[in-house]
């Protein structure tokens, strides 16, 4: 067996692996399905390339330095230029920034930089924003955008754990928008990110064949054991926990009861994925953008859609277009248990009305993630800091996952690569 063990293939547990095998240190990865990348998984159906878990990476450092390194640099797949992003309101789809907002709206987030309040123990991220830039601000454009990213609720949502940065921004400079413009005014050449290509055009990217590309690519080139359904914590010198919070949970169960009891409480929101395909001659315009969230006020159930065609070529056949729409969250959970019938019948109708389309959608596929994205509630942080306590207790023990220190594949990708070389400083052969 390898000194290290790592228990999980998603995209923190790949990570980790990757770095590891840089620092020239051996290790194998246990997982206890047949593929891997845990929820990054892309599927093709008929002449339509699906996603069922993220659907594109943001243009960041860590995550094209990752696809540079496995030789995907070429395969790169940039968004279609200038695609504009919208929010449902009042029945119609409307753009962002401005369109959902009104002119005292928009004069209200202007005076940001004369709110001389400061961040509370525990605020939420409703809170925060509310008292920095203003209701219709939260509830129009941050509240929808919570839901793309958290699926939750931003009046549980903690600021401290969610958007650290925002919240150190608003502490060492008082506003958002100074702590904005000093950052403009003093932009220094970034430091040597490893990464040296020029970067793509957009701020996210994917690859023809899906962003699952990027697991597969990894997976060739690491030692993976698939369908091991036996892994435990004592089968190396060093044991890198890289799955969910519940599975995490039992491994932990006989070594560290109290760790195995924190992990237990790991909150997650559910979601529903489904793909629909409508003729281009529906739409009174060329479908064009992003996609579209949708605030809790407005109606509808669905909680947002991607424009999958419309950003990527090649997701749909020859005069059709690939939408995926999301349904559940921590409003509305038990949408994970509907019925297909119930699941079509409630995003088939209200997708035809938002995008206002002659045609009814037709339904290609559903997936269900009973536990799809970890809520980093108020609280969260303090979670995080007694989780590391109790690892402790457990030398050569370590964690890497979703639902401590960031939720976004690159966040995982980071966080994969931090403890690579943590373990590498335990072990005596730091670089």
């Amino acid at each position: 067996m390898s000194d290290v063990v790592i228990i999980g293939a998603g995209i923190s547990g790949l990570s980790c692996a990757w770095t590891l095998k840089k620092l020239g240190i051996e290790s194998v990865i246990l997982e206890q399905s047949s593929r891997p990348g845990g929820v990054i998984r892309s599927e093709k159906i008929g002449d339509y390339q699906i996603e069922w878990g993220p659907n594109a990476l943001q243009s960041v450092p860590a995550a094209l330095r990752l696809a540079d390194e496995a030789g995907l640099w070429d395969d790169i797949l940039t968004p279609t230029p200038n695609a504009p992003r919208f929010v449902f309101w009042d029945e119609k789809l409307r753009k962002v920034p401005f369109g959902p907002l009104t002119a005292s709206g928009i004069l209200r987030a202007l005076r940001e930089p004369f709110v001389r309040t400061k961040s509370p123990d525990n605020e939420s991220v409703r809170d925060f924003f509310i008292r920095r830039v203003g209701r219709q601000v939260h509830d129009r454009l941050v509240s929808p955008a919570l839901t793309g990213i958290f699926a939750g609720d931003t009046a549980k949502l903690s600021i401290a754990a969610a958007f650290p940065k925002i919240l150190e921004m608003e502490r060492r400079h008082g506003s958002l928008a100074a702590a904005f413009l000093k950052s403009m005014g003093g932009r220094k050449k970034p430091a040597d990110s490893g990464q040296s290509r020029p970067k793509p055009k957009g701020s996210v990217f994917s690859f023809s064949d899906g962003l699952e590309t990027l697991p597969r690519r990894m997976a060739e080139q690491l030692n993976i054991q698939y369908n091991v359904t036996n892994a435990g914590l004592d089968m190396a010198p060093v044991t890198v926990v890289a799955t969910p919070a519940a599975a995490a949970s039992g491994l932990f169960e006989a070594k560290n009861k109290q760790l195995s009891t924190l992990l237990r409480r790991v909150e997650y929101a559910p979601m529903v994925i489904a793909a629909v395909s409508i003729p281009d001659f529906a739409f009174k315009q060329p479908l064009n953008g992003f996609g579209f969230l949708v605030p809790r006020n407005q109606g509808l159930r669905i909680l947002g859609t991607l424009f999958n065609s419309a950003l990527f070529p090649g997701r749909a056949a020859k005069g059709r277009e690939l939408l995926t729409c999301f349904v559940g969250g921590a409003f509305e959970p038990e949408a994970v248990d509907w019925p297909d019938i119930r699941v079509w019948e409630t995003v088939c109708p209200e997708l035809k009305a938002a995008l206002e389309s002659s045609e009814m959608p037709e339904p290609i596929a559903l997936c269900r993630h009973a536990r799809a994205i970890p809520q980093y509630n108020i609280g969260h942080e303090h979670w995080v800091r007694a989780v590391q306590d109790e690892l402790k207790k457990t030398p050569g023990v370590f964690l890497a996952s979703n639902y401590l220190e960031g939720v976004s594949v690159p966040a995982c990708i980071e966080q994969g690569d931090r403890t690579a070389h943590a373990i590498a400083e335990h072990l005596g052969r730091k670089k």
